[in-house]
């Protein structure tokens, strides 16, 4: 063993010689400078470019976590392919392997001394690169002082980060010495390297995930510039990177020791047992690190647990449940620090952490362990999420708004109406999508979900379809057997919610779903009587309170007339098994009654510019529209520049006026976010931002219309972006034509 380190030893000294001469430690030198000095120099002529809005940070890991991408998914690869061919061509041409062999060395010092060269070299371009970050992010800092960046440096943060990086590259630096060994030429190794970099960016655009290409590896440990968010020290395919650096190091120096494929793997029958044996074990790890990870519950006990970076520090947060909206537990913040532990039994379903008004939602169920890191401070809230429900964060994220070419054309548009067999072609079609979906789903770090959210997810698939089946039948025919649903179809969605998830029974859409099946199949003139008529005869139960809950408010808020409302009201909430459902739509009626078209809006004292109390008397005789927002509300500042747009739009018709009503706690903050972001839009501060409780506000941002005597006009007005909004603009400021007068 002393015998090959010395070996090892000799042949690497000989080996970094070698090096000197080929450029390739300048070269490294300047792929490290190249990204962050490119980075710098964006800074100095793009002004919007140094613009930061997030919560309190440390400037040079920012900085590193910036460019980090970049660097190693180009700049460092681009440099490993080029390293690994060079380190080998040069002896493929001077025919230096067989002078090697001829001194006191080992084939294996002398195939590892060229691996641990590139090794090396890599190594230095990852701590250079690091070092030129923190220094040119210090010169920009100084330079370009921004609110919230800091000098101070995370060492955790850049100790963590540079040893995932450099594992990171172990496989490929493994990989592309070993195809430089093998192919006597510098043009293939190269353009198999660039073929892997292509094969990252499209694996980036079809949001898939390839474990068995050590390039695509790379690509998946770097969807984690930012470590801490990992839920281990390494990702799986950190791990992946050391397996294939293992195993493309055996089969380069095999092939160099052998002199050829053949006699290194297939020489005579012990070669190929040998082979196939040690090839089993690789096949066997590489199974169990790419085995999916399942949430791992604790035993009689649920636990969510977080810190905060604040500015400001937070007394307590409240756990609320999401269907009702009611406290659950109230958890003490101490030295910005919080834990709360249940033994008592949680229901699968989704909730909400409630930190001063800006709501996290969550799925928890008994034996869930959720950990959270929350930077807060009056402009800005992340929220940094670990534990067992990662994986349904991820994907409620990512397939909320999916597009569906059935349920977004073929339903919406009411196709097929005269195909029932291409129509049905379609749903299942749908519907094996989902579940095949559903199976597949795992985030980078390889986490699934847990099979309660599966269940709920296919079950909540599955009330929809059957809620789309009931209305293609609808639209066409009951009776007629050509418009028949399958039966094993029909059989297949019906079994899947035969026993619902606690979770699904708080949707909308199985309520709806619920009290469409209360209705006789040929239709009704009045489906919400007989619906009222048919839950009146229900036992009392849970199942019956949510959905007489939800049919009562659906006909609350259709319904115009105040005191018809309070009627109905009174008159079914005896029906209530539960006070918490009779409780939720008294609150919810409240906020109907106030918000009611024509109710006067109530008097709210704001502060303009100048620090004048002013309030909505000021418009009188105008339609005054609000948008309620906030410095540190992220959808805002998404919404605010349509909302300009459209004041500018309409700033020739008189009769209306934009309002921007901040409802920020600190007036500082608002004074200088406007001062930072001038706007052409009418800017106030709302002094008492729990006044909106009154009429119903909840979040933000929020659009309303008040009409030229005060009154609301409109409540909860759609987005800017929306046609919708700009139909209320046209409606009010007479620009609505008729063009069958005009033609």
């Amino acid at each position: 063993m002393k015998k090959e380190l010395r070996f090892l030893a000799t042949a690497f000294r000989a080996e970094w010689l070698k090096i000197k001469g080929l450029g390739l430690l300048t070269f490294g030198i300047a792929i490290a400078a190249i990204l962050p000095l490119l980075m710098f120099v964006t800074h100095i002529f793009f002004e919007e470019s140094r613009n930061f809005e997030g919560a309190a940070n440390s400037y040079p890991g920012l900085f590193i976590e910036n460019g980090l991408s970049s660097y190693v998914g180009f700049f460092l690869l681009l440099f490993i392919i080029i390293a690994a061919a060079r380190v080998t061509q040069t002896d493929h041409k001077n025919n230096g392997w067989v002078f090697m062999e001829t001194q006191p060395l080992s084939k294996f010092s002398i195939y590892g001394a060229k691996f641990l060269a590139v090794v090396l070299l890599s190594f230095i371009s990852i701590v250079l690169f690091f070092l030129f970050s923190i220094l040119i992010s210090y010169i920009d800092l100084a330079i370009f002082p921004r609110e919230k960046l800091h000098f101070d440096i995370d060492i955790l943060f850049i100790l963590r980060t540079f040893i995932r990086v450099f594992v990171m590259v172990l496989g490929i630096i493994s990989f592309q010495l070993m195809l430089s060994v093998m192919i006597p030429g510098f043009i293939w190794p190269f353009v198999i390297g660039f073929v892997g970099f292509v094969v990252n960016v499209v694996a980036r655009i079809r949001q898939e995930t390839y474990d068995f290409l050590v390039y695509n590896n790379l690509d998946t440990s770097l969807h984690f510039t930012n470590s801490a968010v990992l839920n281990r020290f390494f990702n799986y395919s950190d791990l992946l990177s050391i397996f294939w650096a293992v195993f493309f190091f055996l089969i380069g120096y095999q092939y160099y020791r052998n002199r050829g494929l053949k006699n290194a793997f297939f020489k005579n029958a012990a070669t190929i047992a040998k082979t196939v044996g040690v090839l089993a074990v690789f096949v066997l790890i590489y199974f169990l690190l790419t085995k999916p990870i399942y949430p791992q519950k604790l035993e009689n006990i649920t636990i969510i647990e977080g810190t905060f970076q604040t500015d400001k520090p937070v007394k307590e947060i409240y756990l609320m449940d999401q269907e009702l909206q009611n406290n659950i537990a109230v958890i003490p913040v101490v030295n910005n620090t919080f834990r709360w532990e249940t033994k008592e039994s949680v229901p699968f379903s989704n909730y909400i952490i409630d930190v001063e008004k800006r709501f996290i939602p969550i799925v928890l169920s008994k034996g869930d362990h959720l950990q959270f890191e929350i930077k807060k401070d009056d402009r800005n809230f992340d929220v940094l999420r670990k534990g067992t429900r990662k994986a349904e964060v991820e994907y409620l994220d990512t397939n909320t708004n999916m597009y569906s070419s059935f349920y977004n054309r073929t339903v919406q548009n009411k196709e097929l109406a005269d195909e029932p067999k291409a129509f049905y072609r379609e749903a299942k079609k749908e519907w094996e999508t989902l579940k095949k979906d559903l199976s597949k789903f795992r985030t980078k770090e390889n986490i699934h979900f847990g099979e309660d959210f599966k269940n709920f997810k296919m079950q909540q698939g599955a009330v929809k379809m059957l809620g789309a089946l009931h209305d293609y039948q609808m639209m066409t025919s009951f009776t007629d057997k050509e418009f028949q649903i399958p039966a094993d179809f029909k059989k297949e969605l019906e079994t899947s919610i035969k026993k619902p998830a606690e979770l699904l029974m708080t949707t909308d859409e199985y309520k709806a779903f619920r009290l469409k099946s209360l209705l006789p199949k040929e239709g009704t003139k009045n489906p919400d009587s007989i619906i009222f008529a048919k839950l009146s005869a229900l036992p009392r139960s849970i199942e019956k309170d949510r959905l007489l809950s939800f049919q009562l408010l659906k006909i609350l808020k259709i319904t115009n007339d105040e005191e018809k409302r309070n009627s109905l009201y009174e008159e079914k909430s005896g029906q209530f098994m539960d006070s918490r459902y009779r409780d939720h739509v008294n609150r919810q009626l409240v906020v109907i009654n106030n918000q009611q078209k024509g109710k006067p809006f109530p008097v709210f004292q704001f502060e303009n510019e100048e620090g004048k109390t002013v309030n909505l008397e000021e418009f009188k005789g105008k339609y005054v529209v609000i948008d309620f927002w906030a410095t540190w509300c992220a959808p805002c500042k998404e919404t605010s520049p349509v909302f300009e747009y459209r004041a500018k739009e309409y700033a020739f018709y008189n009769n209306i006026v934009f309002l921007a009503a901040s409802i920020d706690e600190d007036k500082n903050k608002w004074k200088l976010g406007i001062k930072n972001n001038k706007s052409d839009v009418t800017q106030w501060w709302l002094k008492d931002n729990k006044a909106l409780n009154s009429i119903g506000v909840q979040s933000i941002p929020r659009f309303m219309m008040i009409d030229p005597k005060g009154k609301i006009y409109n409540a909860d007005m759609p987005r800017p972006g929306e046609t919708a909004f700009q139909e209320i603009l046209d409606e009010v400021s007479g620009t609505r034509f008729n063009f069958n007068m005009i033609f």
